[in-house]
C-alpha cells in the first residue's frame, strides 16, 4: 500500500517588534507632516504597542500620548453597530425589522425604499438615499429634524441595488438602537460598551472635549505644506455616525473586544455570532479605478454593519476610517490572525494613516516591501494634479462665459426644497450671495444661469444651477444635487 504523505505549509508570520513599528511611525510622520498621532497594535489579546507622537496642536509642545483624546469621526459607527448586535443578541430588536417598528415618524419619499426598509439597510449603506452630509455639517439642526430631513431627499438607487454611504441613515440606525435599548444612545455606548470595556476616558458629546486631554485639530494646506488649527465644532447631533472622542490607549480595549469575539479579560458580552454578524459581507461596494491602482491584488470590497470588509494579500480585513473637525482615524482588524491597529492623528491627511497601517501589515505578515507612504503621496498629488488642471481650464472659460438670461436682481429670493428647507438668494454691488442655515457664500458665476458657491476655507464648491419657467421667469434652482422651487414673494 502506498502511503501519500500531505505536507501542509502553514505561512509563518513574522513578530512585529517595537522598534520597526517605531520606525514605520516616525517615517510616516517624516512622509506627511503629521504633528501629533498615536497607535494602539493589538495582537493574540496583548497590546504590543502603545504610543503617542509629535504635538497636540501646531506652535504649542504640550507631547500627544496614549491618552490623548481624537476624535474617530465614523469608525465611530462600528460602535453603534455593535450596540445594536448586542440588542439582535438579547432579541430586542431584529436586523431585518423596519426602521420605523423603532423610530416613530420614519419614512422616505421613494414609496417602494419607505415600505422595505430595515434596520440592516440603513446600517451597511444600501438605503439607496442620497447623502447630504450638508444637512449636519452646516448646518445647527437637532438630530430629530436631520432624521427627517434626509428621509425627504430623492433616492439615488433602488433598495439593496447599490451602495450609497449615508451618515444620516446610521445615525438614524443609533436613534433606533436607543428606541430598542429604552435609554439615549450616548448612554447606550457608555454602559454597554464603554464601561465593560475600561474605556473611562472616552467621550461622546462637544460639551465633554474642553476639560478632556485632547489634541487639536488640524486643516493641510497642500500648496503651504503646512497645518493650520481647525476649528472644533458641535456635531452632537450626528454622535452615532461619528462623535466618539477616544484615545490610543481605550481603542486598545475595543480592539481587543473585537479581535476576542465579543468578549473582553474573559467576560463575554455578547454571543460570538452576533458579532460575526457586524463583519460579515452585506453590500457590495465597486472598486474603482483609483483602488485598483494602489491595490492591484483586492478581490473584494464590501460593506457590513459598521465596517468595511476586503480582502488583502488574500487576508481577511475588517476596517474603517473616520474624519471630523481635522482629526483622521484609522482602524483595521484581521481577525483570523488576531490583530488589530488604531492609528489616530490631528491632521485631514487620511492617506496618512492607510500608508503607516499597510506598511505594518505588510511586515506582519511577510510581504513583499513596498514604499507604501511614496506611493499614496504620489496618488494625492495625482489628484491635486488634475483637479488644478480642471480649476484653471475652468477660470479661463469664465472670462468669455455666456452671461446669465437675466440682470442679478431676477435671481434674487427664497427657493424652499422639503429636505433642505429654505435657502436664499441675494444682491449687492453686482454678486450673488447663498444663505442656507449656517453658510453664506459668495455666487461666482459660471455661464448662463450657472453659478458655484465658493468658500475656499471650508473646502466648498457647490454648482447652483437656476431654472426659469414657462413665462421665462427664474422658477427654481438646483442647489447640493437637489430641486429648490422659488417660492411667491410676499
Amino acid at each position: 500500500m502506498a502511503l501519500v504523505v500531505f505536507l501542509l505549509t502553514i505561512p509563518a508570520f513574522a513578530q512585529l517588534t517595537e522598534a520597526t513599528i517605531d520606525k514605520d511611525v516616525r517615517d510616516a510622520i517624516e512622509a506627511w507632516h503629521v504633528p501629533g498621532l498615536a497607535i494602539a497594535v493589538v495582537q493574540n489579546d496583548k497590546v504590543i504597542f502603545l504610543k503617542g507622537y509629535g504635538i497636540k496642536e501646531a506652535g504649542k509642545t504640550q507631547p500627544v500620548t496614549a491618552d490623548t483624546l481624537f476624535e474617530i469621526g465614523s469608525t465611530t459607527k462600528a460602535f453603534t453597530a455593535t450596540a445594536m448586535a448586542m440588542l439582535a443578541d438579547e432579541k430586542k430588536l431584529s436586523w431585518d425589522d423596519p426602521v420605523r417598528n423603532y423610530v416613530a415618524g420614519f419614512h422616505v419619499s421613494d414609496p417602494c425604499t419607505d415600505a422595505l426598509i430595515t434596520l440592516r439597510d440603513i446600517a451597511s449603506h444600501r438605503s439607496g438615499v442620497a447623502r447630504h452630509d450638508e444637512l449636519w455639517d452646516d448646518s445647527d439642526l437637532p438630530r430629530e429634524e436631520l432624521i427627517r430631513r434626509i428621509g425627504a431627499m430623492k433616492v439615488w438607487h433602488p433598495i439593496r441595488a447599490g451602495y450609497q454611504y449615508n451618515n444620516l441613515m446610521f445615525v438614524t440606525a443609533g436613534e433606533a438602537a436607543a428606541s430598542a435599548a429604552k435609554m439615549p444612545w450616548e448612554q447606550l455606548i457608555r454602559t454597554r460598551i464603554f464601561a465593560p470595556l475600561g474605556m473611562t476616558e472616552s467621550r461622546i458629546t462637544f460639551a465633554e472635549w474642553p476639560s478632556s486631554d485632547h489634541a487639536t485639530g488640524h486643516r493641510w494646506s497642500s500648496k503651504g505644506q503646512w497645518a493650520a488649527i481647525q476649528p472644533m465644532r458641535n456635531y452632537d447631533a450626528l454622535a452615532p455616525a461619528g462623535t466618539i472622542k477616544s484615545s490610543a490607549h481605550d481603542m486598545a480595549q475595543w480592539l481587543r473586544f473585537q479581535l476576542a469575539g465579543g468578549a473582553i479579560d474573559g467576560k463575554r458580552l455578547m454571543s460570538l455570532s452576533a458579532i460575526e454578524e457586524t463583519h460579515t459581507p452585506q453590500t457590495i461596494i465597486p472598486i474603482g479605478p483609483a483602488s485598483r491602482l494602489l491595490y492591484p491584488d483586492m478581490n473584494f470590497l464590501t460593506y457590513g454593519l459598521g465596517w468595511n470588509i476586503s480582502d488583502y494579500h488574500g487576508e481577511l480585513l475588517v476596517a474603517h476610517a473616520g474624519a471630523l473637525n481635522g482629526f483622521r482615524t484609522n482602524v483595521a482588524l484581521l481577525p483570523k490572525r488576531n490583530l488589530g491597529i488604531v492609528i489616530l492623528e490631528n491632521v485631514g491627511r487620511g492617506s496618512a494613516l492607510a500608508a503607516l497601517r499597510n506598511t505594518i501589515i505588510d511586515q506582519f505578515l511577510g510581504a513583499a516591501a513596498r514604499d507604501w507612504n511614496t506611493d499614496m503621496l504620489d496618488a494625492e498629488k495625482f489628484e491635486e494634479s488634475k483637479g488644478n488642471d480642471k480649476q484653471a481650464e475652468r477660470e479661463a472659460k469664465r472670462v468669455t462665459a455666456p452671461k446669465p438670461s437675466h440682470d442679478l436682481a431676477a435671481f434674487a429670493g427664497t427657493y424652499h426644497n422639503a429636505g433642505f428647507g429654505d435657502a436664499t438668494i441675494s444682491v449687492a454691488s453686482d454678486s450673488l450671495t447663498l444663505h442656507w442655515e449656517r453658510l453664506t457664500l459668495p455666487l461666482v458665476h459660471e455661464n448662463y444661469d450657472t453659478f458655484s458657491a465658493i468658500d475656499t476655507t471650508e473646502d466648498i464648491d457647490e454648482p447652483v444651477q437656476f431654472r426659469l419657467g414657462a413665462d421665462g421667469a427664474v422658477a427654481g434652482v438646483t442647489l447640493f444635487g437637489e430641486e429648490f422651487v422659488r417660492k411667491p414673494q410676499s
